[in-house]
């Protein structure tokens, strides 16, 4: 059985694991969604009337099968999560986002909540076609989301689509604008030296000369190198150019200039680093970037 078999049977098993009350409203259908990285999710939308309709992925459920999980057990799972959300939801629990309670997604009503997330082009072809984007240069660019609700577990989120930007009317240029107004005090960057952060084994070799880049809740954190400022903040404060090492979506290496003896390895080992270790939905980008503090500008290395 494949991913998509296993997706066709689970639309056929989850309805048969509702509760008998909820079966005449709820229908399932199968969704096949572009991800961030070009990443494929295969999942469940479960429609009840004029209610938003979550969609659980079975990407991970589907890897438990494989490995000899029972799917009829995996599918009751799926189903009680899916009920213990409405049965949170009614109780007023506001810890669980599913159902979420839509908010006004005119602009006046997201103005406060619009944030930005940085992603690499390269490895974003398809998804950039369904999403307004603000190209940055050197192979980045901007998306603006929603911030709908924050949690300890980070921030939920949704990426604002084209579909969306046409139904509400979105200048997308002054959306854009207004997230990076907001990107400072919705979620500030954060740059601190890497032995704060970052275990023993992972610290570079000139540990000294090393500090990471990311924001205060860390998810989707490289983009605080976009936020305004930032770039001449780093290099003030470091007193030099530097070299701004992706990471992942979640961070950038910051490295003074002065110790980069060999570019064309340091940027080698980024490519190696993104098949390798990084896993594919956290990949930022293979561009190693150079900050000139005398230019004021930021180049591909």
């Amino acid at each position: 059985m494949n991913i998509n078999e296993f997706t066709a049977y689970a639309a056929e098993e989850v309805l048969k694991c509702l509760p008998e009350e909820m079966r005449n409203s709820v229908s399932v259908q199968t969704a096949e969604v572009t991800k961030i990285n070009d990443q494929i999710m295969h999942g469940l939308a479960f429609h009840k009337g004029d209610e938003p309709a979550p969609t659980f992925y079975l990407d991970e459920l589907f890897e438990i099968y494989q490995h000899g999980g029972d799917p009829k057990e995996i599918f009751r799972g799926l189903v009680d999560t899916y009920v213990d959300c409405y049965a949170y939801a009614e109780a007023g629990n506001e810890e669980i986002p599913i159902p979420a309670k839509i908010p006004d997604l005119s602009y006046q009503g997201i103005r406060q909540i619009i944030g930005v997330r940085l992603l690499g082009v390269d490895y974003n072809k398809k998804f950039l076609e369904k999403v307004p984007y603000r190209d940055v240069g050197n192979g980045y660019v901007l998306v603006s989301e929603i911030q709908i609700k924050a949690s300890d577990d980070g921030m939920f989120s949704t990426v604002i689509t084209n579909e969306m930007a046409e139904e509400y009317n979105y200048d997308m240029e002054r959306v854009f604008d207004t997230a990076l107004e907001n990107a400072w005090r919705n979620n500030a960057a954060s740059f601190v030296r890497a032995e704060e952060v970052m275990n023993e084994d992972d610290l570079c070799d000139e540990a000294e000369s090393c500090w990471v880049l990311s924001t205060s809740r860390r998810r989707f954190g490289a983009t605080a190198l976009f936020y305004p400022g930032t770039q001449a903040m780093i290099a003030d404060v470091l007193n030099e150019d530097y070299i701004a090492i992706p990471s992942s979506l979640h961070e950038f290496i910051i490295v003074r200039k002065s110790i980069v003896a060999d570019s064309r390895h340091l940027q080698q080992l980024v490519k190696e680093a993104n098949r390798i270790i990084v896993r594919p939905e956290d990949v930022l980008s293979d561009n190693v970037l150079y900050y000139s503090k005398d230019r004021q500008s930021i180049s591909v290395l």
